[in-house]
């Protein structure tokens, strides 16, 4: 869940569903979920929490071959994963 739902806060429907989009993408992609939990006490999460992404991208790529996630990919997930909903891409 997005973050905002986490927090019991007022929602966009579609910026939520952009949130679980990065997450089922990176999933696809990588074979796992980029973090456990959506919580601050989650490390990967806590990463994309603190605007830490090139720790958050570095841990995940420790045993991938080079250049597993792209630039563009990292700048994509990155936007959709962002803790303040207004900060995500739109669909549009």
């Amino acid at each position: 869940m997005a973050p905002e739902i986490h927090l019991k806060k007022p929602y966009k429907g579609e910026l939520v569903d952009l949130f679980a989009s990065a997450i089922i993408l990176f999933t696809m992609l990588a074979g796992h979920p980029p973090f456990n939990e959506a919580k601050p006490s989650d490390p990967y999460y806590k990463c994309i929490g603190g605007g830490k992404y090139e720790t958050f991208w570095n841990a995940h790529a420790r045993n991938k071959p080079d250049g597993f996630y792209s630039d563009d990919f990292r700048q994509l997930l990155s936007t959709m994963l962002a803790l303040d909903p207004s900060k995500r891409y739109t669909l549009d």
